[in-house]
């Protein structure tokens, strides 16, 4: 074990012992040691001889040392422990993560697209990854009591996720008896978190610590009082020691101030006064540049005593105070001086957002002005993605207006959203909640709405409910209750009564002429109908596209396009769908990758369709690794990965996130939904399981039942529903659900759907033995679901019509049938169906079709089915060229093919049904 740098620390060989075995100690993922003590215990001496110690073990150390006076400032911390190298991981970086970081690290303007927070925290996620990749990283905060909550909540977002990442993170901050855990501790989470609590310095220790420091020597009994005094706290002593005088009476007690503040204040008040003022506006501001503190008409001779005497150091151009304690105290005793502290600085900084701080600092309310300057800067922290500042801001301006102003409530109503927006939604809440004990006149549906946000679906629907009914709400909020409660209760009262209130939500909007409103009632009336089988939701979502396209909104513009593809989905129009979604991507990857997923899971849908199996699970991988990464894990993310992990019989996957999609629905929703219900019952019929699967299928129709829901094209599950009917023999709760299933698809013309309903009828012919008409029935099907370019449904169309074709003992028929079924399912990657397929073919006997192949002709053709031209057969079997080319004409004569594919598929298909040939893979 490498030895720690002793340098400034004395007295700490417990402590330097247990931080060197931290920083040699191997680490898979986050590991945190955090440095817990009371103020001036030395927490920061050693915060810094670890640093040390890890830059000399060649640690990439990333380092913040957070002031109480720069909590409020969104990012700052992220500023300083990444803008030394954003710039070399920057290219390694995705485009929305890239912009994310550099927004917040002031590199570049939020404009009129403001950072998500939870962007922001992938971002830091993803540059520690990488960075970690390169080499050990050492994450520092000293004091991280006092990070900001922005950098705080980004960095703890991607701690969460950097398992397997070696990235080791050193904290320091002060104790509090039954102190909660920081949320930097939470994230690195108890087990991988190590606290070493700093105590008193022994006297000895104390006196070589005085006698280094101060290059002064006392008398034992004088160090003894002295460690008695400060109870062993070494900064303490120090400003004990500092504060007395050469001759010292042994008999009476120590001629000092009792406490470490009374001391700091003697310190500093034998400054001079311009000196005094000088560290009060830096103690204000909190680390402040030496250029704005020369704009501020502070000359640097005037900070020299402060930096002679220790209290402060100049870093790097900046003004930075040698211990936090010193700040702390200096701007304590401000006392109502700290008014014209921070009015002087809202004179000279020129950003509105830290200028518009500093002035709610310097007001006591009421003070309407500087209220309505607050009012527009915490608009303007929104625009720029900056939530908690904004939050600030917001409740300076409630506080700064008196209580009678008509400004009061909404100010209010806005700290709320920017708290939620923050993540802060207990803050939030209880805004809110307050607000509704008093007379709000028209606000209060809006605060009704804000809070329905927080509640359940009954809760949240009976605020709402309560919001509509307040006559004093305008008809353009009536407008978006009416939306919210179409999407609250479509699973409490049905889809039906949803479509109703999102029908009276345009109804109003047409009155209003609004086109934005139009837009958002469109879009739910079609997400809505595209369930409930409504015929009007394809009308409603070229509406909207059309409105959207003259507003030009961008966010409106994303949900028009949603509405579309939803309508594309259910009547799988599959060209259009991947065309539009596609071009969704391109216009969303580069800014919003949120939106993005939006058209990986459509595109995940669009492939498993068309037969793009592997491309299908890779969109829908990537789509679900992003949406988890920003903490957003909902029940939908899950399912295009069960669904395709099903079709291609990776079952342990489908069915763990089959089963996940099932509990968050139920935790997010309160009941299982038809969907995730569906996809656990394919599941289980992949996995040979009629039974369990008929037991989801069912409940699925239960509710779907319940909740009107009529669109066939979401019930795609319904075929399987029919063959674990049929494999339990119940044919007539079979014909039910396929006479359903018909009459909607029928109703809403959706071929696509029929085709699967002749498949299933003719599954039902063959389980009565009615093999001629299973055999038209399935025909009809394939050929249904090749015109409608459906390779899975035309595949097992096929196989169902070898397994007749068998039963009409029709065997090379059957075969045919069986084998190109099968061909069929080994270029989709289905697994599951190629067992099937395999089982089947061999069942059948009789000769293949190979077998009519003289042996000359069966050499040649399995070598050119190996993918080998003629002169590489001519060369391996040592025959001609023209020789093999004859005997090649005469094998795709026999066989009835045309090409070297067809003939490479034939030798599969034999080589599965008879296990003579040997293949090549």
């Amino acid at each position: 074990m490498e030895d720690m740098p002793q340098g400034d620390v004395v007295g700490r060989e417990r402590e330097l012992g247990e931080v060197s075995a931290f920083l040699d100690g191997h680490v898979a993922g986050p590991a945190g040691l955090s440095l817990v003590g009371e103020p001036g215990i030395g927490k920061s001496t050693l915060w810094g001889a670890a640093v040390a110690g890890a830059r000399d073990r060649g640690l990439l150390v990333l380092s913040s040392l957070p002031t109480e006076a720069e909590r409020s400032f969104d990012h700052i911390g992220l500023g300083d422990l990444f803008d030394d190298v954003l710039d070399e991981v920057a290219p390694a970086l995705a485009a929305p993560r890239r912009r994310a970081l550099e927004v917040a690290l002031l590199r570049e303007e939020a404009a009129d697209d403001p950072v998500d927070r939870r962007a922001l925290g992938v971002a830091v996620h993803d540059l520690l990854s990488v960075l970690a990749q390169r080499r050990p990283i050492l994450l520092a905060v000293d004091d991280h009591q006092w990070l900001d909550p922005s950098s705080s909540s980004a960095l703890s977002f991607a701690l969460r996720r950097l398992a397997g990442s070696p990235v080791r993170v050193l904290l320091s901050r002060r104790h509090v008896d039954k102190a909660e855990p920081t949320e930097l501790e939470r994230a690195i989470g108890e087990e991988h978190l190590q606290h070493v609590f700093v105590g008193p310095l022994t006297s000895g220790a104390l006196h070589r610590l005085l006698s280094d420091r101060l290059e002064r020597t006392y008398a034992r009994q004088t160090t003894l009082r002295i460690h008695e005094r400060a109870g062993g706290n070494p900064f303490f002593a120090l400003e004990l020691a500092r504060a007395l005088g050469a001759d010292i009476d042994p008999l009476r007690p120590l001629p000092v101030p009792d406490t470490l503040d009374g001391l700091l204040s003697a310190r500093l008040d034998g400054l001079p006064a311009a000196t005094r003022d000088a560290l009060a506006l830096a103690s204000a501001i909190g680390t402040p540049s030496l250029a704005l503190m020369e704009r501020a008409g502070v000359a640097l001779e005037t900070l020299s005593p402060a930096v002679a005497s220790h209290v402060v150091e100049l870093d790097d151009g900046t003004v930075r105070f040698g211990h936090p304690l010193l700040s702390s105290v200096l701007y304590r005793d401000l006392g109502e001086r700290r008014w014209s502290v921070h009015r002087r600085i809202a004179e000279i900084v020129e950003d509105p957002i830290t200028r518009a701080r500093h002035l709610a600092l310097s007001a006591a309310p009421p003070e309407p002005r500087i209220a309505t300057v607050l009012d527009d800067a915490a608009a303007l922290a929104m625009e720029r993605g900056l939530s908690a500042v904004g939050a600030e801001l917001a409740e300076h301006a409630v506080r700064l207006t008196p209580a009678e102003a008509v400004e009061r409530h909404p100010r209010a109503l806005t700290a709320a959203r920017a708290h939620r927006s923050a993540g802060e939604w207990t803050r939030a809440r209880n805004i809110l909640t307050d607000l509704l004990a008093e007379d709000l006149g028209p606000l209060r549906a809006e605060v009704l709405i804000e809070l329905a946000e927080f509640e359940g679906l009954e809760r949240g629907a009976a605020l709402l409910a309560e919001a509509l009914e307040d006559e004093r709400a305008g008809p353009a909020l009536r407008a978006r209750i009416q939306c919210r409660l179409a999407w609250t209760t479509r699973f409490t009262k049905g889809y039906e009564r949803a479509l109703e209130h999102a029908r009276t939500a345009l109804h109003i909007a047409d009155d209003l002429d609004d086109d934005a409103l139009r837009v958002e009632a469109l879009a739910i009336l079609t997400f809505l109908g595209c369930a409930a089988g409504d015929p009007a939701a394809p009308g409603h979502a070229w509406r909207a596209r059309r409105l959207a396209s003259g507003l030009g909104d961008e966010h409106l513009l994303v949900e028009a396009r949603r509405a579309v593809s939803n309508v594309l989905e259910v009547r799988r129009r599959v060209e259009e769908l991947r065309a539009l979604n596609e071009n969704l991507y391109e216009r969303c990857h580069e800014r919003d990758e949120l939106a993005a997923t939006d058209a990986l899971f459509a595109l995940a849908y669009v492939d498993l369709w068309s037969g793009r199996w592997q491309l299908a699970a890779e969109h829908a991988q990537r789509a679900h690794e992003i949406t988890v990464q920003y903490g957003l894990e909902v029940p939908w993310i899950h399912l295009p990965v069960a669904v395709i992990a099903a079709h291609r019989g990776r079952l342990a996957l489908a069915r763990a996130h089959s089963e996940r999609s099932l509990q968050l629905a139920e935790e997010q929703f309160g009941l299982h939904t038809p969907v995730h219900l569906g996809t656990l019952g394919f599941v289980a019929l992949q996995a040979g399981d009629p039974g369990a699967a008929l037991g989801w299928f069912d409940e699925a129709e239960a509710i779907l039942t319940r909740l009107e829901w009529h669109e066939p094209g979401r019930r795609w599950w319904v075929p399987d529903h029919v063959e674990a009917l049929l494999a339990l023999d119940r044919r007539d709760e079979a014909v039910r659900v396929v006479d359903a299933w018909e009459a909607d698809a029928r109703r809403l013309r959706r071929d696509w759907v029929l085709a699967h309903v002749t498949r299933c009828r003719g599954l039902i012919a063959a389980s009565r033995g009615h093999v001629e008409e299973a055999a038209s029935l399935l025909e009809a099907a394939l050929d249904q679901h090749e015109r409608d370019a459906d390779p899975f449904g035309a595949a097992r169309a096929l196989f169902g019509l070898g397994v007749v074709r068998r039963r009409q003992r029709r065997k090379r028929d059957a075969r045919d049938a069986i084998g190109a079924a099968l061909a069929r399912f080994q270029e989709l990657d289905a697994a599951a169906w190629v067992e099937r397929a395999r089982g089947e073919l061999g069942q059948i006997g009789g000769r293949t079709r190979t077998e009519g192949l003289t042996p000359a002709e069966r050499r040649v053709a399995a070598l050119v089915a190996e993918g080998r031209t003629n002169r590489e057969v001519a060369a391996a079997l040592m025959l001609g060229e023209r020789t093999v080319e004859s005997h090649l004409s005469h094998v795709y004569a026999k066989l009835g093919i045309r090409s070297r594919a067809e003939l490479a598929r034939r030798f599969r298909l034999d080589e599965q049904s008879s296990g003579e040939l040997r293949i090549p893979s």
